[in-house]
């Protein structure tokens, strides 16, 4: 058997759903079904998997007992979430994230650092810009794409050339 198993992730995470809020027992699983939950390497992979990916949470243990485990994970909503196949609260209240990646901030940088404009503007630009919270430097960069997009012959023919390669 393959350490890592995406049936024995599901029936946890099942489990773990039925259960909530509260924590499993070991009553509540089928080891017939499910050999891996016999393999207490395999089981613990498999848990500290599904946890590491914020499905379900995992108290710590109070004994050594590896089967012991199971009374110590509980579903999070994230996995509650992705077991329900939607975004939760997310897709109702329409919440987007956007992360802003260190090659945006060293792009931007590099724009004004290769602009034409006079070394003291760039210099004060560029000390503004690195002490702007996270926030701030998303704004700024969707006010930059909106503009670029509106300014920019053709950039709507760009953008859809570029998403129908996805």
């Amino acid at each position: 058997m393959q350490k890592f198993n995406r049936e024995l992730q599901n029936h946890i995470l099942t489990v773990c759903i039925a259960s909530y809020p509260h924590h499993t027992s070991w009553n509540q699983y089928d080891p017939e079904s499910f050999p891996g939950l016999m393999d207490d390497h395999i089981l613990a992979a498999n848990i500290y998997y599904l946890s590491e990916r914020g499905l379900i949470s995992v108290s710590p243990r109070r004994t050594d007992d590896p089967y012991s485990l199971f009374e110590n994970i509980r579903a999070t909503a994230d996995g509650i979430d992705f077991m329900m196949g939607d975004e939760g609260l997310k897709s109702v209240l329409d919440i987007r994230t956007i992360k802003i990646h260190s090659d945006t901030m060293t792009q931007l940088i590099h724009i004004i650092s290769s602009s034409n404009i006079p070394e003291e503007e760039k210099r004060g630009i560029l000390s503004k810009l690195q002490e702007l919270p996270a926030s701030a430097i998303t704004h700024l960069t969707n006010e930059l794409t909106v503009k670029a997009a509106l300014a920019l012959p053709g950039a709507l023919q760009l953008i859809q050339k570029y998403l129908q390669n996805f």
